[in-house]
């Protein structure tokens, strides 16, 4: 009989096997998974977007804090406005030659003064808070500014994103028709215990035998269900975890 030479660079070919079809099964659902979740996280991303937010919610914080300004702006020039006006009376009696009296001509003197000292407090009144109004003016736009900075970078993101999620979506077609075609290649009993495993081992149900260990738990099998694992034609599961040992 003539030998094979192989080529030590010829790529190993492993048999087919209950075993190898699970881990094919496991390797293409672990694929799907990896996508569902980046589809999920996507999806929020798309719909939340906790800085934009937190930006929205400071710039009406500062329009509401701008209005309450801009009213103390209005009382303060209304009162001052008001305050002028009574000193231009009190100035057209004092000096309108319908008050002779010395003693009365005298009192409209000294209130005539007392109104313009308070007109004074009135005016510097005005004055901060205009100063108020005017910084309550620029922390809006420096918050809509920010707001619209932010809203430009998620347009930007929601682009790359939905490119994201249209190549996961093609990728996920894909996936799901060799999942078909491997699942068609599994026993029933077999399937029954893998979705069974997937269910309760977080998603893992086949795990490679590395380093003389199970590569799920770390913990080493012992030798007669290794050597009964290493045909792959039976299932052979870790006597820790429970995991389906693979030893191809």
């Amino acid at each position: 009989m003539a030998s094979v030479d192989l080529h030590p660079n010829s790529p190993i070919i492993h048999p087919v096997t209950r075993v190898s079809n699970l881990f094919r099964l496991q390797n293409l659902d672990g694929q799907i998974d990896t996508r569902i979740t980046r589809l999920a996280e996507i999806d929020l991303l798309l719909s939340r977007n906790p800085e934009l937010e937190q930006a929205r919610a400071e710039e009406a914080k500062a329009r509401e804090h701008r209005d309450a300004c801009q009213s103390a702006l209005r009382k303060a020039e209304e009162e001052a406005r008001q305050q002028q006006q009574r000193i231009a009376e009190t100035d057209k009696t004092l000096y309108g030659g319908s008050v002779t009296s010395p003693k009365e001509l005298q009192d409209l003197q000294a209130e005539a003064a007392s109104l313009r000292r308070f007109l004074a407090t009135l005016e510097e009144r005005q004055l901060q808070t205009m100063m108020s109004f005017e910084e309550a003016e620029a922390a809006v736009a420096a918050a809509l500014e920010r707001c619209q900075a932010l809203e430009r970078d998620r347009g930007a993101m929601a682009e790359t994103l939905a490119s994201e999620r249209a190549n996961l979506e093609t990728d996920m077609e894909k996936l799901n028709a060799q999942r078909e075609a491997a699942v068609a290649q599994v026993l029933p009993a077999d399937l029954e215990l893998y979705l069974s495993l997937r269910k309760s081992k977080r998603g893992v149900a086949v795990v490679r035998f590395e380093a003389e260990a199970c590569a799920g738990c770390g913990v080493s099998p012992s030798t007669s269900r290794v050597d009964s694992a290493r045909s792959g034609q039976d299932i052979i599961q870790c006597g820790n975890c429970g995991r389906i040992l693979y030893l191809g």
